[in-house]
């Protein structure tokens, strides 16, 4: 006998069953209708390309926040060298030149700066200045960058190896600001990848603008507390970081030195070869002291044909190696003047800093000053370092020879 009451509970259930099932159809349907309405405008949008533009304008953005975001950084820079480094390690993160060379012109008609690159890697190959007094030429008529491939075969810059270069460039832009032109920048093919991209040469032709802003400010900078006949340090800034270093070792202990070096007989130098030769000299020793000296120390011009020098966290047995072989390389490297090699020699004075022996900067020179007077007494070409004693044969090679 059939159970009404059950029979009556079971049907309600089914036809909510039946329900339920049907609207889960029909949502199919309307998903796979939505799912295929969807597919149709892709590949609509796919076959007018305005989803290739919308792609492009999203790597566009990247790359405009990258650009934004190294640019910042490298405004924030203040050495040239600095600057350089950065904007090869941001080079590296998206291609390689296999070469990369950067030539820059300081105010004030001081030499070109060459910083060269293989691979990224710095050599020390050079461009000739010919080739950059011909870009240089161009540039003020046309701001653009050059793109090698697109010049005519009878260009100049298609013929590399009539300029002298060991490289092929394919693109080369100005480092033009404000204040005028202060170099070019020269690129060759990349390594791997083919071609540089559209948006790769604009990413280095806006950098190459920042570049130049940062390097304008940099060279002025620079040139506020340099020679500009030879590079070095000029007096204001030496006498700034001696105050500080003696600050330093006053608080904290330590030991430092000063070398005073001065061209022997400059003047009879000078007489006998003219002041361009004698020019010449002070140049070549500064390159001198430059290849000796380690970069945390401080090298300047102190004025005429005297320099000196601030070692750091140096002892006694360094600070005489590092002065024998000062003396030794002036005596030793030539100074090359319409095509002849002349030499010159320089005396040194020498003065030991420690906390002990500490005293404030000025005194400081006048004791190295009188170390360097004792070499010249004593002939000259040779170093002498500092002891109280000085003091009284200082004041008699005065009175004798002034």
């Amino acid at each position: 006998m059939i159970d009404l009451a059950a029979f009556e509970k079971v049907i309600p259930q089914s036809s909510n069953d039946f329900s339920s099932h049907k609207s889960s159809i029909e949502d199919t349907k309307m998903c796979a209708s939505k799912t295929a309405s969807f597919i149709e405008e892709f590949n609509a949008l796919e076959q007018s390309g305005a989803l290739s533009e919308i792609n492009l304008l999203r790597k566009e953005n990247r790359e405009l926040d990258k650009l934004v975001n190294d640019a910042a950084k490298l405004m924030s820079l203040t050495s040239v060298s600095d600057m350089l480094d950065y904007v090869i390690s941001r080079f590296l993160d998206s291609f390689i030149p296999s070469f990369l060379g950067f030539l820059i012109q300081p105010p004030r008609g001081q030499h070109i700066r060459q910083y060269c690159y293989k691979n990224l890697k710095q050599v020390n190959e050079k461009i000739p200045t010919d080739f950059y007094k011909t870009l240089k030429n161009y540039f003020f008529d046309s701001p653009s960058p050059i793109i090698c491939s697109e010049l005519p075969e009878k260009n100049f810059l298609c013929h590399h190896k009539n300029n002298g270069l060991f490289f092929k460039p394919e693109l080369i832009f100005p480092l033009r600001s404000i204040g005028g032109l202060y170099g070019v920048v020269v690129l060759s093919e990349k390594v791997v990848g083919g071609p540089y991209t559209s948006l790769e040469q604009l990413y280095i032709d806006r950098m190459m603008r920042f570049l130049a802003v940062g390097i304008q400010n940099g060279l002025h900078h620079e040139s506020s507390i340099t020679d500009p006949k030879t590079g070095l340090y000029n007096y204001d800034y030496f006498m700034q970081r001696l105050e500080d270093e003696a600050y330093r070792i006053k608080r904290h202990g330590g030991l430092a030195a000063l070398i005073m070096i001065d061209v022997d007989y400059f003047k009879k130098f000078n007489d006998s070869y003219g002041h361009m030769a004698g020019d010449a000299a002070l140049e070549t020793l500064a390159d001198v002291l430059r290849s000796i000296v380690r970069e945390g120390d401080t090298i300047a011009r102190f004025g005429g044909e005297e320099f000196v020098i601030l070692l750091v966290e140096s002892d006694e047995d360094y600070v005489l190696e590092v002065s024998d072989r000062i003396r030794d390389a002036i005596e030793s490297t030539p100074v090359m003047w319409e095509d002849q090699a002349l030499s010159i020699t320089a005396s040194l004075g020498v003065r030991l800093i420690s906390k002990n022996t500490l005293s404030d900067s000025r005194s400081l020179i006048v004791d190295v000053d009188k170390a360097l007077y004792r070499s010249k007494e004593k002939g000259r070409n040779c170093v002498t370092f500092y002891t109280s004693s000085l003091l009284r044969r200082a004041t008699e090679y005065l009175e004798n020879n002034v």
